[in-house]
């Protein structure tokens, strides 16, 4: 994925910054780089969403051992709420001025705080708060990785983001299914899902330990540096109110002005997300068992099936768009995402259809999710233009990522617990 290979598009990222006083950004500039910076990049994200991750996947956990708590929806409520309005808070009072290193290292601290409370306390507020608690480390965390790939003309240093949290998702259910059935072949008295979730929280701690160590070599790869130290000196300038300079820098637009000049892509990110936290997972869990899934494949059908065939779906389609991004236009996501409504019949027919085809419904359905949701991501209109506004580009796109998680799970909460569903 060299940035020679990469071709863009008209709505790909431009981030032509002419008047740029410290240096002028070049294909020398980042291609000796490149490699470093995508996998650091793609290894940083996926840490973070594997906590989020394996919340997510552990879903046999929480019906076996809180079978009435609803914690399959709760869940992703609680985390899903508060990775948006934290963002939104975050936003308003100017956090991201604060730094990069200071959100993301008490981040990834912050996680191994959870991941060891978590095994220490089994209690259903204790999982609910854990959810929370991911979701605003995961806004700490999150935004400032996508804040740094935003920092770049190019959009391949976003989708390394995208294809992180795509890579979480499909590594999670993966260890999940192997640890459950390496217990059941030796016959253990250890619980196999209780071990399971352990196991994930022992590897999330290892994981951010490591993610530390990457997140430093990161920041001081030369172009990121510059990049970065550029920026710190722009907020500075701001804070001391020496708006002439950093005019000189760049024009900075308002959040109100980079809403309205990405109001397309922020639909098409929050709508995306939106449908698919509204349908996955709880709904589809509680499907009806036809087919293989009535008898001895009961117990798989939840998870890992169901977390897969969506999470391995979601991994195809933000692999793909590096490929084909050329093909989506603005009009082309806004016609696709609203296209994805009809997913909704998977409510209805859930009960009827062969749960093949249900899954077939459901990697469909993830696939789509990670390719419109990467091609949003990785696209940016030429009106936006300087380090500052790119980045806050990122941070709005962000925030309708986590808009659409929160507003698509507090529907499907709201419909399943009132018994609509």
């Amino acid at each position: 994925m060299h940035p020679e290979k990469f071709k863009e598009n008209p709505d790909l990222q431009k981030n032509d910054i002419d008047l740029n006083p410290v240096f002028i950004e070049t294909k020398v500039d980042v291609s000796e780089y490149h490699n470093g910076i995508y996998w650091r990049l793609l290894f940083l994200n996926l840490v973070v969403l594997w906590a989020y991750q394996s919340l997510i996947s552990a879903q046999n956990y929480y019906i076996k051992f809180f079978p009435n708590d609803h914690l399959d929806f709760w869940g992703t409520v609680s985390i899903g709420s508060t990775m948006f309005f934290l963002h939104i808070i975050q936003l308003y009072f100017g956090v991201y001025k604060y730094g990069f290193t200071k959100r993301v290292i008490p981040g990834f601290i912050g996680y191994i705080i959870i991941a060891i409370l978590v095994m220490i306390i089994k209690n259903k507020i204790i999982l609910i708060f854990s959810f929370a608690a991911v979701g605003a480390l995961n806004t700490i965390t999150e935004s400032p990785i996508y804040g740094i790939a935003g920092l770049f003309t190019t959009g391949s240093f976003t989708q390394a983001a995208q294809v992180g949290t795509g890579i979480a998702g499909v590594l999670n259910v993966t260890a999940n299914t192997i640890i459950r059935l390496f217990v059941l072949l030796l016959h253990s008295k250890i619980d196999q899902d209780q071990l399971s979730f352990y196991i994930f929280m022992s590897v999330l701690i290892i994981l951010c330990s490591i993610a530390i160590y990457v997140y430093y070599s990161l920041i001081h790869i030369p172009p990121v540096s510059k990049r970065m130290s550029q920026q710190m000196a722009s907020f500075r300038q701001e804070k001391l109110g020496d708006t002439v300079k950093l005019d000189l820098v760049e024009t900075k637009l308002s959040f109100w002005t980079l809403i309205k000049i990405l109001k397309t892509q922020l639909f098409v990110q929050f709508y995306v997300l939106f449908i698919s936290l509204l349908l996955w997972p709880g709904i589809p869990c509680s499907a009806s068992n036809n087919g293989w899934f009535t008898g001895q494949g009961k117990a798989w059908w939840c998870s890992p099936f169901i977390i897969a065939a969506f999470n391995l779906g979601d991994l195809i389609g933000r692999t793909l768009a590096i490929k084909v991004h050329k093909y989506f236009s603005s009009k082309t996501c806004f016609f696709s995402a609203i296209l994805r409504t009809l997913f909704i019949l998977i409510i209805f027919e859930r009960h009827q259809i062969d749960n093949i085809l249900l899954l077939g419904l459901i990697t469909l359905m993830g696939i789509t999710n990670g390719l419109l949701a990467t091609v949003t991501f990785m696209a940016r209109p030429k009106a936006i233009v300087g380090l500052d506004n790119c980045e806050r580009a990122a941070y709005l796109m962000t925030a309708a990522l986590f808009f659409g998680i929160a507003s698509g799970s507090i529907v499907a909460a709201t419909l399943t617990l009132n018994n609509f569903l």
